[in-house]
C-alpha cells in the first residue's frame, strides 16, 4: 500500500525549521490559516474536512525540502479553483512568486467542459518549471492515495462518486504524470510515487503473493482485510491531526463461548499493528484483586454498598488507564455489563427497586463519560454449550453456562437495548450464533473503527473551529 502521511501544520513547520533553520515558517501559518478560513467547512468526498488535503500535499513537499514559496502554494493551491478567492487576491497577500505557483496548480476557466479544462491541464502542465510541477505532482499523488483508501473500504474500485469514470480518470491522470516527466528526470523519488499509486488505482496492482498464494482460496476474506487496513490508514491520518482528548474505550460484555474473548484479542492485535496504543483492563470481578482484598473487604456490607464500591474501583480502574494517554482502552466487562447482572437480579427479586434504580441511574451517568463503545456478544444456549464442549476436552458442564443462565442474559440484553443505546455514545449488538469468529471480529472492527473516525472529525472539527 502506498506511503500516507499523517501530519499537522505543525509537523510542516517543523520539518522546514530541519531543513533550513532561517526558513520563514511565518508566512507558512499564514498560508495554513488563510487557506483554511477560505475552504471553511468544505469537505472532501470522503467526508473529512477539505483542509486535510492541502496539509498533506504540503508535507510531501516539505520532506523533499522545498522553499518556503512552494510550501505556501501547496497550502494555498485549491483556494482559486474551490473559493470565491482570485489569483489577485493570492497575489495581494503573499506576493507573485506564491501568486504564480498557485496559478499552475488551479484550473481557471470553469465555463469549459471538463474535457477542455482537463486538456488545457495537461497540456501546459508540459512547459511549466520544476516548482510548479512538484506542486501538481504532490496534489495528484494525495487525491489518487485518498482515492485508493476509498476503494479498498468499499471492497471495489467504483468511480461513480466522481465527475468522470474510470476511463476518463485514467486517461487524466496517465496524461498528467506523462506531461510532469516531460523534460523532467522520471526516476525522481516523487515522480515514482505517483507512478506507483497510479498503477495502484487505475492498474489494480496490488500483493501477488498475498494474494494468490496466502489467500489464493478465499478471496473474499482477502478483501475485507484489505478494507480493514484502509480504514486503519484513515484513523491514522486523523489521530495524528487530532488525537482524541480522552482515550476511545471500548467496552465488551457478553455470555461465554459468544466469541467476546477472541474479538477483544484481535482488535488488541490490529490496532497495535496500526501504531495505536492500546491496553485491555480484565475483568474486575475475575481480577486477582478482587478476590483476594476486595471480597474480604465487603464481605459484611450490604449488597448496595458493595454495588457502589465496586462502580467505584471499576471506575478508578478505568480513569487510571485513561490518564496513561492510550489511543484506544478495551475493558473486559465494565460497568455496563452489571447492569445487566443487576436487572437479572432485580427480575429474581434478589434487588429492591429502591437499589436497583439508584445502581442503574449511578451506572448510566458514568457509561455516558467514559465509554464510547459498548460491543455485546451473545448466542443461543445451544451453540454457546456446543462451543464450549467443542474447546473444553472435557463432558463436565460448567456451573454458569446452563440453558437457563444464558436465556435470561440474552432476555436482560434484549430488555436494556435501550437503557444501552442512551448511556453510551455508541451500542454494537451481535448475535454470533450463526457467524465464524474471522467474520464477528471483520464487523466488530468496522463498526467501532466507523464510531472513531466521527470522533477524530468532531474533534478536528472543534479544535480548528470548522
Amino acid at each position: 500500500m502506498s506511503e500516507i502521511k499523517d501530519v499537522t501544520i505543525d509537523d510542516i513547520v517543523k520539518r522546514m525549521k530541519q531543513n533550513n533553520k532561517k526558513a520563514d515558517t511565518k508566512i507558512i501559518i499564514r498560508a495554513y490559516e488563510y487557506a483554511k478560513s477560505h475552504h471553511g467547512d468544505q469537505l472532501r468526498k470522503s467526508g473529512e474536512p477539505y483542509i486535510i488535503h492541502p496539509i498533506q500535499v504540503a508535507y510531501i513537499l516539505a520532506t523533499l525540502e522545498l522553499d518556503e514559496s512552494t510550501i505556501c502554494a501547496a497550502l494555498l493551491h485549491d483556494v482559486v479553483e474551490d473559493t470565491k478567492y482570485t489569483i489577485e487576491d493570492i497575489e495581494k497577500e503573499f506576493g507573485k512568486d506564491i501568486a504564480s505557483l498557485v496559478m499552475g496548480a488551479s484550473e481557471r476557466d470553469k465555463s469549459l467542459s471538463w474535457e477542455e479544462r482537463k486538456q488545457h491541464t495537461i497540456d501546459e502542465t508540459k512547459s511549466l518549471p520544476l516548482r510548479n510541477k512538484l506542486v501538481i505532482c504532490a496534489d495528484k499523488i494525495n487525491n489518487l492515495e485518498d482515492m485508493m483508501i476509498k476503494f479498498e473500504k468499499n471492497g471495489t474500485r467504483d468511480f461513480s462518486a466522481f465527475k468522470r469514470g474510470e476511463k476518463d480518470q485514467k486517461w487524466y491522470y496517465t496524461s498528467v504524470y506523462k506531461s510532469l516527466i516531460y523534460n523532467e528526470d522520471e526516476n525522481l523519488p516523487i515522480f515514482k510515487r505517483l507512478k506507483n499509486v497510479l498503477d495502484i488505482v487505475f492498474e489494480g496492482t496490488e500483493d501477488e503473493y498475498l494474494k494468490n498464494i496466502i489467500f489464493n482460496d478465499n478471496e473474499e476474506y482477502y478483501n475485507e482485510l484489505k478494507k480493514l487496513n484502509a480504514m486503519k490508514m484513515e484513523l491514522q491520518r486523523l489521530k495524528k491531526l487530532c488525537p482524541l482528548e480522552k482515550s476511545f474505550v471500548i467496552e465488551f460484555s457478553g455470555t461465554p463461548r459468544t466469541g467476546k474473548t477472541t474479538t477483544i484479542n484481535n482488535l488488541y492485535d490490529f490496532f497495535k499493528k496500526g501504531g495505536f496504543s492500546i491496553s485491555i483492563i480484565e475483568e474486575f470481578t475475575t481480577s486477582k484483586y478482587f478476590k483476594e482484598v476486595f471480597k474480604q473487604k465487603y464481605k459484611d456490607s450490604n449488597k448496595l454498598d458493595s454495588n457502589l464500591a465496586i462502580i467505584e474501583e471499576t471506575v478508578k480502574q478505568l480513569q487510571d488507564e485513561i490518564n496513561t494517554n492510550k489511543d484506544i482502552i478495551i475493558v473486559d466487562r465494565s460497568i455496563n455489563d452489571r447492569q445487566i447482572w443487576n436487572y437479572i437480579r432485580y427480575k429474581k427479586n434478589d434487588m429492591d427497586t429502591k437499589m436497583y434504580n439508584e445502581l442503574q441511574l449511578k451506572y448510566k451517568e458514568i457509561s455516558k463519560e467514559l465509554i464510547d463503545v459498548l460491543v455485546i456478544t451473545y448466542a443461543d444456549p445451544i451453540t454457546s454449550l456446543k462451543r464450549d464442549y467443542n474447546s473444553s476436552l472435557a463432558l463436565e458442564k460448567r456451573s454458569f453456562l446452563n440453558n437457563e443462565n444464558i436465556t435470561e442474559y440474552n432476555d436482560s440484553v434484549k430488555d436494556l437495548k435501550e437503557l444501552f443505546e442512551n448511556s453510551v455514545n455508541s451500542l454494537i449488538l451481535v448475535d454470533t450464533s450463526n457467524i465464524n469468529m474471522n467474520d464477528l471480529s471483520i464487523k466488530v472492527a468496522c463498526e467501532v473503527m466507523n464510531v472513531m473516525r466521527s470522533k477524530y472529525i468532531e474533534s478536528f472539527k472543534k479544535k480548528y473551529k470548522l
